[in-house]
């Protein structure tokens, strides 16, 4: 019977070749934090003055047209 083959020798019966080499120590993954959403905005002053001035018109028309008339 012939003996088997292995991919790679083992070692002889009987002798010991020491410990296993040093290894590097394993570091744990880096931690990534998500983003901090972004601050909220507030409205500009030109934004501001828009809405006025669209509040204003549509108060214009709704209110001061001579044809609607209110009844007490």
């Amino acid at each position: 019977m012939s003996e088997p083959k292995y991919a790679y020798p083992y070692p002889a019966p009987g002798s010991y070749q020491g410990p296993p080499p040093p290894q590097p120590p394993v570091m744990a993954p880096p931690q990534y934090y998500a983003p901090a959403p972004p601050p909220k905005q507030e409205p500009t002053f030109l934004e501001g003055c828009l809405a006025a001035l669209c509040c204003c018109c549509l108060l214009d028309e709704c209110c001061c047209d001579p044809f609607v008339v209110v009844v007490d």
